[in-house]
Formats: structure tokens, C-alpha cells, sequence
């Protein structure tokens, strides 16, 4: 049964990258897409993404620092950083505001991994070497493609043998690093995979199998900082498993948060959509998964649901969480929000959402990132390929229509 809202099929990575894989063979200058550029003129807000602005591709891009507001801050706080007082403020009183607004933003972003990071832009993956081809024979469409190619995108890895998936993650993790970016990664294995939806069915065997794989995943990252993604739709399916592995997979869940961030990894629980459960509901199910160890959550992945809809319904999750926890939203198919009956599988008339960044706005949400590889398929529906699979004719439609 598909639930409402329910919207992950997403790549998993194949035996050899560039296969059909969102991750391939890296050129020798990567790109990276800096998350904190200097300040800019007022942008579209979470709720309306807006056009997708051009990003630095073959290039590293310096970082520059620039914390964001927590929500608790005074009026003088802003975006880029403190807004000169009143004139008819006193000394003391325009040191005691602005030392509260700079305490509550540095308290906002202790720890995020996103506050001063890049991402990076893979040169040589689908969406790349489409604009190559294109340039040649539909120049046009090789400028609109590039509202997707010029942007960072999540590295999913799902390959069920424990030594395939180390060597494969150490690979990514040297490449992204090496550019001074932060990997960004999805591990997608655990058993019974997409046990409500069907169109990525599979992961390893049993707990014992999924133990050794996380194990072998965090073998991969090494010591170092990175950002994981633990297994979309693991905690919102887990009503499709009977009990014995619905209790089985919350404890793999827990196992892996340790795994990840024992060698430092930001761990971030898929924690479904706005759509499927009660934020009450989500944070018990969170909770159980050890989300008290982790960063926090993901929302929103391969789905559509506006922004700022996600948004409301992560701050609430946290508020449930007692407050203390994070979450990233993956913005990258939600640009025209979500389709007539929240339909998930290639859904017509979609959009790139807003591009990859740090600066959210909400000391609660980390991140907008692109987790799903847009332009890959989610399955075998609206006339769409396996799930996966790169797809030029639906990765067109949404670069056409980027909110």
C-alpha cells in the first residue's frame, strides 16, 4: 500500500558508478556549490523557492561565514548579521540586545554542519553530460538543464555487500573532501526497503546483515565531517512490518546513528513528510530510533510538499522532541508543490524547488538540499523507467518549471 504523501524512489547506487547511478566517475575539477555566500538582496521565502540561481561549477568556492538568525533573536538581528539599534537606544541597552541576538545565533548554529559548508557538484554525472550533448544539438535546452546539472545533489548508497558499499562511500568521501566540500550521503539498505511502496524493494537480508553493512558505510567516511541521510521511509513504512521487525528495525536504526556518528558523521533520521503522520507520532517513532544521538531528521525526501508546509511541520516534530533536535528538508521536486492527490510516482507538472542551502532562516532547519537526484526516475509509472534511472524527458520538465 502506498500511504498518502509517500513519495521515495531513488537511486540506488549500481556496481560502477555512471552506470545509471546519481554518482559517477568525478572529473579531475570538480565543482562545489558554496552554502553561505556573502549576503545578497532579499531572496523568494521558503514557502515560494523562486528561480534557481546559477551555481560555480569547476571551482571551489571559500565558504563565508554567516550564522542565521535564531528565531528567539531580537529585531536587530538579521540575516547577515546585526541591524544598527534606534537611535533613541541607549549604550546599554543596544550592548545588551545585540549581545542576546549574537548569543541566540551562535546557540542556533552550534554544531550544524551546514553553517559554514559547500556542497558539491558533480561534473560528471546524468544531468552533466546531458547539457554536454545538448549544447551541441538543442542549445536552449542545455541552458534549462542546467538549473539541475549546476547543482548539488545527495550520493545514495544501497549496494547489500558490507566491502562494496566501504569501497564505494571511502571513494565519494575522498572526492568531495578533496574539492574542501562536505559529502553529503543517503544509506539505503535496511531490510525490507520500501515495504509500502514496492518500486525500490530490496535491502539487505536481516539485522545481522545490517549491522555488518552500517559498520562497513561508517568504514567508508572514515574520520572527517560528513552528513547522512539514514534509510528514507524506514520509520514511516515500519507499520508495514510485523512486530517482531518493526521492533528489529528500530534497533538497527539506533545501531546505525551510533555507527555513523561515532566517526563524526551529522546523522539525519528520515522522518517521512508532513503528509503521513502526526508530528506527534513522527517524534515518538524518531525517539525510539535514537534521534536523541543523532543531528535529527530529514523531511520531505523524493517528495513534493511546499516548503514552508514542511517547515511548520519539522518545527513541530521538534517542539515534540522537546526542542532540542535539527532537520534538513530535501527541496529538490517541490517547486509547484505537490501533485493532485499527493501522487509520488513521476507526477506530472513538477518543479525544481529551491537550490541547496544552508541559510534557512529557522535555527531549527540545518539545510535545503536536493536528497532526491532529480531527473531520476521513481519508478516504473507515468511512463517513467525503473526506479533509479536517469530520465532526460522528466528531468527537462522540471528544470522548465523550477519554482
Amino acid at each position: 500500500m502506498v500511504f498518502a504523501g509517500f513519495g521515495l524512489e531513488q537511486l540506488v547506487i549500481e556496481p560502477a558508478y555512471g552506470t545509471s547511478g546519481g554518482s559517477s566517475t568525478v572529473a579531475a575539477q570538480p565543482g562545489v556549490f558554496t552554502l553561505t555566500p556573502a549576503p545578497a538582496p532579499p531572496g523568494p521565502t521558503p514557502g515560494s523557492p523562486g528561480t534557481v540561481a546559477p551555481a560555480k561549477v569547476g571551482v571551489a568556492l571559500t565558504p563565508v561565514p554567516s550564522p542565521r538568525p535564531a528565531a528567539s533573536a531580537s529585531s536587530a538581528a538579521t540575516a547577515g548579521g546585526l541591524a544598527a539599534p534606534g537611535a533613541a537606544a541607549s549604550a546599554g541597552a543596544v550592548a545588551s540586545t545585540g549581545a542576546a541576538a549574537l548569543t541566540a545565533v551562535v546557540t542556533a548554529t552550534a554544531g550544524d554542519p551546514f553553517a559554514a559548508a559547500a556542497l558539491y557538484v558533480d561534473p560528471a554525472g546524468d544531468a552533466a553530460q546531458a547539457v554536454r550533448t545538448l549544447r551541441q544539438s538543442d542549445p536552449a535546452g542545455a541552458q534549462t538543464l542546467s538549473r539541475l546539472a549546476d547543482r548539488s545533489h545527495a550520493d545514495w548508497f544501497g549496494d547489500p555487500d558490507p566491502a562494496t558499499v566501504r569501497t564505494r562511500v571511502a571513494d565519494r568521501i575522498r572526492v568531495v573532501r578533496a574539492a574542501g566540500a562536505l559529502p553529503v550521503l543517503v544509506a539505503y539498505a535496511i531490510p525490507q526497503r520500501d515495504c509500502g511502496g514496492g518500486q525500490s524493494a530490496g535491502g539487505v537480508a536481516d539485522e545481522s546483515a545490517y549491522r555488518a553493512w552500517i559498520a562497513a558505510f561508517a568504514a567508508g567516511i572514515g574520520t572527517g565531517p560528513a552528513a547522512v541521510i539514514l534509510e528514507p521511509d524506514a520509520l514511516a513504512q515500519a507499520d508495514c512490518l510485523a512486530p517482531a521487525a518493526a521492533t528489529a528495525r528500530y534497533a538497527m536504526l539506533g545501531y546505525a546513528v551510533d555507527q555513523l556518528a561515532g566517526v563524526g558523521a551529522d546523522v539525519y533520521l528520515d522522518a517521512g513528510n508532513a503528509s503521513w503522520h502526526s508530528a506527534a507520532d513522527t517524534a515518538a517513532r524518531l525517539r525510539q530510533a535514537g534521534v536523541a544521538r543523532a543531528r535529527g531528521f530529514a523531511l520531505n525526501v523524493s517528495n513534493f510538499d511546499e516548503t514552508a508546509d514542511e517547515t511548520a511541520y519539522g518545527d513541530a516534530v521538534v517542539a515534540a522532541l522537546g526542542g532540542a533536535s535539527h532537520y534538513v528538508v530535501d527541496t529538490s521536486r517541490n517547486g509547484r508543490g505537490p501533485a493532485a492527490g499527493n501522487a509520488w510516482c513521476n507526477p506530472p507538472g513538477r518543479g525544481l524547488g529551491v537550490a541547496p542551502t544552508g541559510r534557512t532562516g529557522n535555527p531549527r532547519a540545518d539545510a535545503y538540499l536536493w536528497i532526491k537526484v532529480p531527473g531520476e526516475s521513481d519508478g516504473a509509472c507515468n511512463g517513467g523507467p525503473a526506479a533509479g534511472r536517469w530520465w532526460l524527458d522528466y528531468a527537462m520538465g522540471l528544470a522548465s518549471r523550477a519554482g
